[in-house]
């Protein structure tokens, strides 16, 4: 090893190979004023785009520090202001904070993003605040957690793949937030990852409860909770298990949801609503994911790209923003017809707006039979009678898509390559097929139509 490596705390030399590209941190000090300490700054590099510089908390006196060999001086005369202890205290610091750098671009490099001043700020705050003792509470570990996730810093693995979280998530983590800083402080308490026990469990879902949120909603709440949690335990920030007992469960109740039959489907479609652009968007968006059987945010975002030609059929080739899964779906003359219209690109719309005005549109329609649903609300089980229509949303035309094919006779193994779903259980779960509409469905069946068998004399 040459000699320069040696003296420099291997810090300029430990360069690491991550997805081709060589990664080197540095660190040094800028000021030579005398008398007074001056921070360490670290420089971090990699490939020829890539050149970050930001400062350390970490403070040492110029002229016992080398730029050359991005260590300390070999000869230093110590004394009581800057002691051998604390000279070996710095360079383990810097060696820790020089491998959790390494580590923290490894995960970004996975990830596809790039390396930004406010990446190397952030991974600096996060090694100082684990070893230095300040370690954070529960609730300023929650708003660290949502910045990194809205900065694309935070990611989490998903089907093997490294990916960052999506807006919809980092909103539902915001509204979590919400509730449980309204919960303290009503309650007028600051909780901290101690505290989160079973009897707060008991008090918290009570709290819910007697607002009068539905269990799902609760469900929801506690469920990102035990997810921020088991972070900050990764983490190293504490060492609690109470979420893992079996009286922390996520609270759930089966949802009525609705699907929308062939029929309906066509009154939608065969509306003239050229005279509210607004709904004959909201419609013709919905009917897409009518015949995709995809999300929302997967079915609003078709370009021409996304049409292929296989086996002489067109067919829709997309890449599943939630799941990652590559899916092929055939395109029907309907949704070609749709597809067509705005030349292949789904014009933009809001997911609120959508869901604003397809319930309109469904009443146009004249999707209005009323639905009788049951819940659990504030502890107590409501029924409730609403109009189909003002049941529908963005999700059910995905709902409705599943359904449909299901009641086609198409086999649920190939419908599940269109939708994504993992298991046969899960897939049936998903679909709003009851027991009648499985019995009606059944009756044609050849296996319910076999002749009257002979007696046998």
């Amino acid at each position: 090893m040459p000699e320069k490596c040696r003296k420099s705390i291997i810090f300029e030399c430990d360069l690491k190979l991550i997805q081709g590209t060589m990664a080197k941190v540095d660190f040094k000090v800028l000021s030579t004023a005398k008398g007074r300490t001056a921070p360490i700054y670290v420089r971090f590099i990699s490939g020829r785009n890539i050149d970050l510089k930001v400062k350390t908390p970490i403070k040492v006196y110029p002229k016992h520090w080398s730029n050359s060999t991005r260590s300390f001086k070999q000869r230093i005369l110590f004394d009581e202001l800057f002691t051998e202890k604390e000279r070996a205290e710095i360079e383990q610091d810097l060696r820790g904070l020089n491998n959790h750098i390494h580590k923290e671009f490894n995960k970004l490099s996975q990830s596809g993003m790039t390396a930004t001043k406010e990446w190397l700020l952030n991974a600096i705050d996060k090694y100082f605040n684990k070893t230095s003792g300040k370690e954070e509470n529960f609730n300023q570990y929650i708003d660290r957690f949502i910045r990194e996730a809205e900065a694309g810093q935070r990611l989490y693995e998903h089907n093997g793949r490294i990916k960052r979280y999506e807006k919809n998530s980092i909103k539902a983590f915001r509204g979590f937030k919400s509730q449980f800083d309204a919960y303290q402080s009503e309650k007028r308490v600051k909780l901290n990852y101690g505290d989160i026990t079973t009897d707060f469990y008991d008090k918290f879902v009570g709290w819910f409860t007697a607002k009068g949120y539905s269990n799902n909603t609760i469900g929801r709440h506690i469920k990102h909770l035990k997810s921020l949690m088991r972070s900050a335990r990764d983490e190293g920030l504490h060492n609690n298990q109470e979420i893992e007992r079996k009286k922390f469960r996520v609270l759930r109740e089966r949802v009525q949801n609705i699907y929308l039959s062939e029929a309906e489907l066509r009154a939608m479609f065969k509306l003239d609503l050229s005279g509210n652009r607004a709904y004959e968007l909201a419609r013709d968006v919905f009917l897409i994911g009518c015949y995709t059987a995809q999300r929302f945010g997967d079915y609003s975002r078709i370009k021409p790209e996304n049409i292929k030609t296989m086996g002489g059929n067109k067919v829709l080739d997309l890449t599943q923003q939630k799941t990652g899964e590559r899916v092929i779906i055939p395109i029907d003359p309907t949704l070609d017809h749709l597809l067509q219209k705005y030349n292949y690109h789904v014009p933009k719309i809001w997911e609120q707006k959508l869901n604003l005005h397809i319930k309109e549109v469904g009443r146009l329609a004249g999707i209005t039979e009323h639905m009788q649903l049951e819940k659990i609300q504030g502890g107590m089980k409501v029924q409730t009678s609403v109009a189909k229509c003002d049941l529908i949303k963005t999700h059910t035309a995905r709902r409705s898509a599943c359904t449909n094919m299901y009641l086609a006779g198409i086999p649920t193994i190939d419908i599940m390559k269109f939708s994504g779903h993992k298991t046969e259980k899960e897939f049936l779960t998903y679909i709003a097929v009851d027991k009648e509409q499985t019995a009606t469905n059944l009756a044609g069946h050849p296996y319910f139509n076999k002749p009257v068998m002979k007696v046998a004399k």
